[in-house]
């Protein structure tokens, strides 16, 4: 009877579901962020037109991190923002989760947006610098300069804009993620710097490009501004640069990086994920 009574024991246990594991979840900017972007060669991608890139703030609110499968059930969801400075080197953990439900989450999604009251610092970053996100009301924030021949444009360019970046996949682990029994599994949320200087939103041949950026700065003060840059037409550069693709109420330069921040967001790398204005 013990030995039936132990057998029954192990049975239910058995059927009682999946078993869990955990989930750490963080954000990187790649070399691109940290150390800088520079001119185009065979050995890197780069600015075609002899421009290199340096940021000294690349400021990002995370947040909205959820799992959830393609069927409905909807799974582990973690809704604080943290602001994250990512010219400081990383990986950084944005949050770690103990007991995720051992399976494919095939549905994984996060958000990009302003800055609120609640939202905290993550990892080396001043205390300034997350009062400015919350004072702004800004998701993105990026500061630094441009070089170019000994001449060199500096830029202070702040963001509000809310996206939603959905059913997140990479082409080496597929949708979202599985989480192992018993295991660990590292997710991170990749922001590519590089993607402010492309010069078309939707071809997957855009360039990076700088000039027309540098050629915005009216008062030759050697800032560019945001208001600097709503002053130029796309109109009135090259033709075949700066493509706009079906996004017709983009008209200025101002316009044009602004739909570029909605592209920074990535998962594990190079994977893609759906992003939503909101």
């Amino acid at each position: 009877m013990k030995r039936l009574g132990w057998l029954m024991v192990l049975l239910l246990a058995a059927g009682c579901g999946p078993g869990v594991g955990t989930l750490s979840v963080t954000t990187w900017g790649e070399a691109y962020i940290e150390d800088g972007i520079p001119v185009d060669s065979a050995q890197v991608t780069g600015f075609v037109d002899g421009w290199t890139v340096k940021y000294e703030r690349f400021l990002v609110v995370l947040g909205e991190f959820s799992l959830a499968k393609k069927t409905g059930e909807q799974g582990p969801k973690q809704q604080a923002a943290g602001i994250v400075n990512l010219v400081k080197p990383g990986p950084v953990e944005l949050f770690s989760w103990k007991d995720v439900p051992a399976a494919k989450w095939d549905r994984v999604s996060y958000g990009i947006g302003p800055a609120k009251s609640s939202a905290t610092g993550i990892g080396a970053i001043d205390a300034s610098d997350v009062e400015r996100m919350k004072t702004g009301g800004l998701a993105v924030y990026v500061e630094g300069s441009a070089t170019k021949n000994g001449t060199s444009k500096r830029f202070a360019w702040g963001f509000a804009n809310d996206t939603l970046y959905d059913e997140c996949t990479n082409m080496d682990y597929g949708d979202g993620v599985t989480i192992p029994t018993g295991g660990q599994e590292v997710v991170q949320l990749t922001i590519h710097g590089d993607h402010f200087f492309y010069d078309d939103l939707e071809s997957p041949e855009a360039k990076l490009r700088f000039q027309a950026l540098a050629d915005a700065d009216a008062d030759a003060d050697g800032a560019i501004t945001l208001d600097e840059l709503a002053a130029v037409q796309l109109t009135s550069l090259p033709l075949g640069q700066y493509g706009t693709g079906s996004a017709g109420s983009v008209k200025s330069l101002k316009d044009f990086i602004g739909a570029l921040v909605r592209t920074i967001g990535h998962y594990r790398g190079e994977g893609e994920c759906v992003s939503k204005a909101r």
